[in-house]
């Protein structure tokens, strides 16, 4: 019997749109603190589900984070519709906080969202 393998493949970035990106320091106690990153990206299959990651290099300003958007498809059964897919970045914070977040796709500038303290 053969066996087959689906794995999941990373889709070059051709975002189209995005929307409501939103930022946050949750300094809230109790500790650690913790950060956090949200939106939308219009994506043309209800297998592609959008991811961020932080981009290399980093950059010199450590009061910004630059997130790279990777489109992931996934390997189960989907329709060809377009639809918005909410993407997520979530980190635990040490020494510092964001102001600014930059997201990229490929090596274009997407999105530059400010960066909220909740205390």
């Amino acid at each position: 019997m053969q066996e087959i393998i689906e794995t999941q493949a990373v889709m070059t970035c051709s975002v189209e749109e995005t929307r409501d990106w939103y930022a946050w320091n949750n300094l809230m106690p109790p500790k650690p603190d913790d950060f956090h990153v949200v939106g939308e990206v219009k994506v043309n299959d209800t297998r592609i589900v959008p991811m961020l990651f932080p981009k290399e290099p980093q950059g010199i300003n450590p009061e910004i984070l630059m997130l790279q958007l990777v489109l992931i498809q996934q390997p189960s059964v989907g329709l060809p519709v377009v639809t918005w897919v909410q993407a997520r970045y979530d980190k635990v914070l040490l020494n510092s906080t964001y102001k600014q977040v930059w997201i990229f796709c490929e090596d274009e500038q997407i999105a530059d969202i400010p960066v909220e303290d909740i205390y």
